[in-house]
């Protein structure tokens, strides 16, 4: 009998460790999500920035040097950059607060 009783537990014991399993997957996955966001935007948005204003608004509508364009772009690039990385710091510290799940044993 107590080997029955061994067996009838067991199996009841791994449903709870399967939606545990399943809960840090999706979790993972979240976090993997968000990452990857973060990084697309640290890497896309400067160049976006340098090379959008540069092609369609400071050589066509302004009339300045070649060199003060470049300029001006890749401050835009630098500041857009700086942005983006300032929005992932505050996502990692302000959003691991709010995430913080209640600990399950």
């Amino acid at each position: 009998m107590s080997n029955k009783t061994k067996k009838s537990t067991g199996g009841n014991g791994g449903a709870p460790k399967q939606t545990r399993q399943q809960s840090h997957d999706s979790q993972d996955c979240s976090s993997f999500k968000t990452v990857q966001f973060y990084c697309m935007l640290i890497v896309f948005l400067p160049v976006l920035t340098f090379f959008a204003p540069k092609g369609f608004v400071l050589d066509r509508f302004l009339d300045i040097s070649e060199v003060k364009i470049n300029i001006a772009s890749a401050v835009g690039a630098v500041v857009a950059l700086h942005i983006a990385l300032g929005l992932y710091i505050y996502r990692a510290y302000f959003g691991a607060l709010g995430s913080k799940s209640s600990k399950t044993d």
